[in-house]
């Protein structure tokens, strides 16, 4: 299998940032190692000020300590806060009790960096010296970033879902029959319809027709039709409920995950009104299985924007909101790994 190396601090920060897809903001990441090979990525806010640090830790060790295969950690501190010659380090005592609690998992703090909108410092540095780091803008010629930006993957400068606004036509009548038909079936045989259409258009390139979208419209209207949609995305044969909350023992199919999304995408193109809740909150919960909490939970606002009494929305934004995170999310074996980065292993050549 292909390898791509990782020699310098500017390929470890940019490979934060291709994995999370965007730069971000007020922000601790962590990069577990398995010996010299990358594994997961676990991104959390900073901790306020006021805020109970060892609880702050005990959960990101927590989430770390998932990958059970992890030797080592790498950090970056992402904050425009300013850092003046001969301060203490930023989160001082975040760091001092986070390598503490790793240790104790046999998990070795190997590096870290203190990141701003236009540079980065090495954090362990004895004499600490903000004037003194490296512009933010080398990142564009390390090799690894030069790597994943031909494959086609790039960095966002924030964690904004890319919802389309196209231009829409009015389906809300063809929708409206579409829910009659739907209602004089019974639910098994409208369920088997809807699986149908939804299957061969996840395994299909072509996107739905107006008609075929104001059908699915229907189906994700009704509760039982549209958690059994959601629980086929990723093509595995298991519990509804352990496939919903992402919790299999085998990874789901990403490469199906991308394309139900990009069916949702343009679903939602031709929803008005409430017709668009249920499909922003499927986006929603691809975007939490994905572990992208900040993406989902975008998504779970614009649908009850759209619909504010959506019980499905209210229910995952809390689930969001309390820190809740998709299992397949916590392993890295079954983790999402974006299009242009499966396949080749990333390894830590220049570790120090």
């Amino acid at each position: 299998m292909e390898r791509l190396g990782i020699k310098t601090p500017e390929d470890f920060i940019s490979l934060m940032g291709h994995t999370l897809g965007y730069w971000p903001k007020e922000s601790l990441v962590c990069l577990t190692l398995d010996g010299r090979r990358i594994g997961s990525t676990l991104r959390v806010g900073l901790p306020k000020e006021g805020a109970d640090t060892a609880r702050y830790v005990h959960d990101v060790v927590k989430c770390i300590a998932t990958d059970r295969e992890a030797t080592g950690v790498v950090f970056g501190i992402f904050t425009p806060a300013p850092w003046e010659a001969m301060d203490e380090h930023p989160y001082e005592d975040v760091i001092g009790i986070l390598a503490g609690e790793l240790s104790q998992h046999n998990i070795k703090v190997r590096d870290g960096w203190i990141i701003s909108e236009t540079s980065f410092t090495n954090y362990f540095q004895i004499v600490p010296d903000p004037l003194a780091g490296t512009p933010l803008e080398t990142i564009k010629t390390s090799e690894l970033n030069a790597e994943l930006v031909f494959r086609g993957s790039t960095i966002e400068p924030g964690p904004g879902f890319r919802i389309p606004i196209l231009a829409r036509r009015d389906m809300s009548e063809e929708v409206f029959k579409n829910c009659l038909r739907i209602e004089s079936m019974t639910p098994p045989v409208a369920t088997a319809k809807a699986r149908t259409l939804w299957g061969g258009l996840l395994k299909g390139a072509d996107l739905p027709t107006d008609a075929q979208s104001a059908e699915l419209l229907a189906d994700f209207k009704f509760i039982s039709v549209r958690d059994r949609l959601l629980a086929d995305i990723p093509g595995l044969e298991d519990s509804l409920g352990d496939l919903l909350l992402g919790q299999t023992k085998r990874p789901p199919h990403w490469h199906r995950v991308d394309r139900a999304q990009e069916v949702l995408l343009h679903l939602y193109t031709r929803a008005d009104g409430t017709d668009a809740a249920p499909v922003l909150t499927s986006l929603g919960i691809i975007q939490w299985w994905e572990g992208r909490g900040s993406r989902a939970h975008q998504c779970f606002q614009r649908a009850l924007e759209a619909d504010p009494h959506y019980r499905l929305a209210q229910l995952s934004d809390q689930m969001v909101a309390a820190g809740i995170l998709a299992p397949w999310s916590m392993d890295k074996n079954s983790a999402y790994q974006p299009p242009m980065s499966r396949g080749p292993r990333i390894e830590g050549m220049g570790m120090a």
